[in-house]
């Protein structure tokens, strides 16, 4: 028999797009994970690599009903461009996060997407526990991908 973990149990938190379609689950909550800090403020959450040895990590993350747009779109702003690869909501196809090309990172020769990483747009989600206790997701609404164009169709 093996012996108990003296650790306490890892909580698991889960996210859920605006129309109640359960998008991921990380074991950091939202509000702790780091924000970018230009365009839109949006929150940075790592994702495990395929060598990762997952058992042994304390923080993990999995994508559970994302789709991802197959061509990337390109962002304008002050500081330049962005290319972006669109992870939408699998039900209402809202757009609720991107990963950037590997061309946007110093010291990276390689094209396509970086996917180790996940930037989630604020006000596209909510946890279970805002969804069961029936949250007023209003005024997120109206935020959610206003001012990028990211609410248009692929």
């Amino acid at each position: 028999m093996a012996s108990a973990s003296p650790s306490s149990p890892t909580q698991l938190h889960t996210y859920h797009c605006l129309c109640s379609n359960l998008l991921f689950a990380s074991t950091r909550e939202l509000a702790t994970l780091p924000r970018r800090t230009s365009l839109d403020k949006s929150h940075i959450l790592p994702l495990p690599s395929s060598t990762d040895a997952q058992s042994r990590q304390r923080e993990y993350a999995i994508l559970l009903t994302t789709t991802l747009d197959r061509k990337p779109v390109v962002i304008r702003s002050e500081e330049g461009f962005e290319k972006r690869y669109l992870q939408r909501c699998g039900r209402c196809q809202l757009v609720v996060g991107y990963q950037l090309d590997k061309s946007q990172y110093e010291g990276v020769e390689d094209l396509g997407r970086k996917d180790d990483v996940i930037y989630l747009l604020p006000g596209g989600l909510l946890s279970t526990d805002d969804m069961v206790a029936g949250k007023d997701m209003s005024d997120s609404i109206a935020f959610a991908g206003v001012g990028l164009g990211l609410t248009a169709g692929k």
